[in-house]
């Protein structure tokens, strides 16, 4: 089997202001969203890492600095395939000015229908994300070893499970997790993903994987319903 922990970047300056960012460059993480992530590290269910791959957005990449002081990995590797949902036109706008748009409800209730103008489907965005974990789960069985001092990682006859990160934002996650769920992408709303936290799925070697976490954060917090990438 392989551990695939999904984390969500902390709360960014575009969460506070209630702005979607996208893709939109120069977005950090707030000194909240820095302790979001120093949190998360203390209450990570791995102390050892196999991989961590990343957006390669700003806030992802700080995301993903900031917990590796926290646990043990080799290093982060970027992956565009888990790179924020390109919004086009949407991005840098208010929410609460998004929400009056007619297309806002094929957003919440259509989702697989919907193109952002100048942007990508939430259909295509879904399916490279899907096809990002599947290829990492398949990368890192590759790699499963037997290993005697298998540690918190380890599985039965002594071998260690590989743990997979993925440092990306709420809409990829819920996207992950709908496809595990074996939920349609237009229920995916049903989802909400915190900033600052951790969602764990485990990929068996047959059969369906399992949602062992979600949304969890250091500090209790939850998403929002509703909220285009699960709330701030």
């Amino acid at each position: 089997m392989v551990h695939i922990v999904l984390v969500r970047h902390g709360e960014s300056s575009a969460n506070a202001a209630g702005i979607l960012a996208g893709r939109t460059p120069g977005v950090s993480l707030t000194p909240a969203g820095e302790q979001q992530i120093r949190g998360l590290a203390e209450i990570f269910p791995f102390r050892t890492v196999t991989e961590v791959r990343c957006s390669t957005v700003q806030r992802c990449r700080e995301t993903a600095a900031l917990l590796l002081t926290g646990i043990t990995a080799p290093g982060v590797r970027e992956a565009p395939e888990f790179a924020e949902v390109d919004y086009g036109t949407w991005s840098g706008r208010r929410l609460a000015e998004l929400k009056e748009l007619p297309e806002w409800q094929r957003v919440a209730r259509s989702p697989s229908s919907m193109e952002f103008p100048g942007g990508e489907s939430l259909r295509d965005a879904a399916a490279r994300a899907v096809t990002g974990v599947d290829a990492f789960v398949a990368d890192l069985r590759a790699r499963q070893v037997p290993d005697a001092g298998a540690g918190d990682a380890g599985g039965a006859g002594g071998t260690r499970v590989p743990v997979g990160v993925v440092v990306a934002h709420g809409d990829i996650i819920k996207a992950v997790l709908a496809a595990a769920l074996d939920m349609p992408l237009d229920a995916f709303q049903r989802i909400a993903v915190a900033p600052g936290s951790l969602s764990v799925v485990t990929y068996p070697e047959t059969g369906y994987p399992t949602v062992t976490a979600m949304s969890v954060t250091a500090s209790g917090r939850t998403g929002e319903a509703g909220a285009v990438g699960g709330g701030r």
